[in-house]
């Protein structure tokens, strides 16, 4: 990950990060990474590449700068393999706001299905 100084933050999420699962035949790498500039189609598939060869797996990146939620939240239980405090709190901020706005409103709809379901 040395080699790529715009990546800010790199988080492991998904099947890789758990140690149970770890081990799951055909489980891809799911990264989520944070830059300061724009994630071009060019550099994520240099990305995909490089690591896909170095471990002999799918690679699947997420951009957490357009990440949305429930993304973001699965993200944040991963295990973060680089960046510095301050970016890491950016982005835990940043989805505890989404989660103020999403989850009732998404609690909100299931209801209104439910009930509607029921009648």
């Amino acid at each position: 990950m040395s080699r790529y100084p715009t990546i800010r933050l790199a988080i492991l999420f998904g099947s890789q990060a758990n140690p149970e699962r770890q081990k799951h035949f055909g489980s891809d790498i799911d990264l989520a990474i944070m830059t300061d500039t724009p994630i071009s189609d060019c550099f994520k598939r240099q990305l995909i590449e490089t690591i896909g060869t170095e471990f002999g797996c799918p690679v699947d990146i997420v951009n957490v700068n357009e990440a949305p939620e429930p993304i973001l939240g699965e993200v944040l239980k991963g295990q973060r393999l680089l960046g510095d405090d301050t970016a890491y709190a950016q982005l835990l901020t940043r989805h505890l706001l989404h989660t103020a706005d999403f989850i009732p409103l998404r609690e909100r709809i299931l209801k209104e299905r439910r009930d509607r379901w029921i009648r």
